[in-house]
């Protein structure tokens, strides 16, 4: 038997004070001089605590799952935070964010992955063409030379057999509740269709990130004498939102965290993993 784990996760917006930080980080401690007279840890938000927990939970069960098996890891975009919406960052350095991202894929290495595939994220977020992916991949290759790693703008990955279709940006996930999974359907239908026009199997899975929120459609789509099926998830992010995202997104009352892992056995997807929790972010009170 032929088996394979796939994990993904997106947005980790490490930099932000609502992004992802290991609490290992090391930073430059500089004096009035600039300096460098020592290195100091970041001091973590109640936010940075709660999805750190939260990551490494997901992580060990991503090595529960995967077991003796080869295990396969793509980070989905937008690393860092970047600096056009330089608000609650942890740090005025752009360099800290490199390194925070860094120290944010430590945990995955540790679970000695075949490969690891870094997708690149919105402008945004990483300086511009993939600036942030580019630096972090180009460090981990130092620290970790033993694990393929690499950067992409859009990835098509056969593995075991299954062929996987990633990029960050995609379909968003609805503007209504009850809309929510509309357009990521229509979003899949299409680039199905759009393969099997090419005269080609369109791939079993499609990954996207960028909107924060989960969504997972499957459709089967006839053509060229063929019955294809094929399955999109829309990761949730490792990250809160802030004013900006707040006022983008108008107001959620719930926010959604996590990962996907998919196993595949002997050329076939036999299940998806959601490790996701959603979360009320309202503040409850009863006046009297």
């Amino acid at each position: 038997m032929q088996r394979a784990i796939i994990a993904v996760c997106s947005d980790l917006h490490g930099g932000h004070r609502h992004g992802l930080l290991n609490p290992s980080t090391i930073l430059d401690e500089i004096n009035e001089k600039g300096e460098i007279i020592g290195d100091y840890h970041p001091e973590m938000t109640p936010i940075q605590k709660y999805l750190w927990e939260e990551y490494t939970k997901d992580i060990a069960k991503i090595k529960e799952i995967a077991g003796p098996d080869p295990l396969y890891v793509v980070v989905n975009g937008d690393l860092t935070a970047g600096n056009k919406y330089p608000q609650l960052l942890v740090s005025d350095r752009i360099a800290d964010q490199f390194i925070i991202a860094v120290a944010n894929f430590h945990p995955w290495y540790e679970l000695r992955p075949r490969a690891v595939r870094i997708i690149k994220g919105t402008g945004a977020h990483v300086f511009n063409e993939g600036t942030s992916e580019i630096v972090v991949a180009t460090l981990l290759r130092a620290g970790y030379p033993s694990v393929s790693t690499k950067v992409m703008d859009h990835g098509l990955f056969t593995i075991a057999g299954v062929e996987i279709d990633i990029s960050h940006h995609g379909p968003v996930a609805g503007s209504r509740e009850w809309l929510k999974g509309n357009e990521a359907r229509y979003y899949l239908r299409s680039a199905m269709m759009n393969e099997i026009i090419s005269g080609k199997a369109p791939p079993r899975i499609y990954f996207r990130g960028h909107y924060h929120e989960e969504v997972e459609e499957s459709l089967i789509v006839k053509g060229n004498g063929n019955r294809y099926k094929s399955t999109l998830i829309i990761t949730p992010s490792f990250a809160f939102i802030d004013s900006h995202a707040r006022q983008t997104v108008k107001s959620p009352a719930h926010i959604t965290h996590g990962m996907f892992a998919v196993e595949i056995v002997d050329g076939e997807l036999l299940r998806t993993w959601p490790l996701t929790r959603t979360i009320d972010i309202r503040s409850h009170e009863v006046l009297e």
